[in-house]
């Protein structure tokens, strides 16, 4: 399993490789209207899902996965939310 700590004062967003598939799970963000788009693709495939805390999504094997981290009402903060990926193994 891999946690995943993204804070919009360094970054919003992650792109990374999951070779064997598996779950994306959103296991806290730092205020209720933090949000992100995450998104997986394969040769033949694409699909964008729309992640709140408590949230996950499966991803298939051979997936280029991407997320990016947004907040509603943003103003002048920083804002975080953290994943867990668990791949399955090779």
């Amino acid at each position: 399993m891999t946690t995943i700590h993204m804070d919009s004062s360094i970054s919003q967003t992650i792109t990374r490789a999951v070779m064997n598939g598996g779950v994306l799970s959103c296991t806290k963000t730092s205020d209720k209207d933090v949000y992100s788009h995450s998104i997986w693709a394969t040769e033949s495939n694409i699909r964008q899902f729309t992640m709140h805390e408590g949230d996950s999504i499966v991803i298939p094997p051979g997936s280029t996965l991407t997320v990016w981290i947004f907040r509603k009402q943003p103003g002048k903060s920083t804002w975080k939310m953290d994943f867990e990926l668990k791949e399955k193994a090779a």
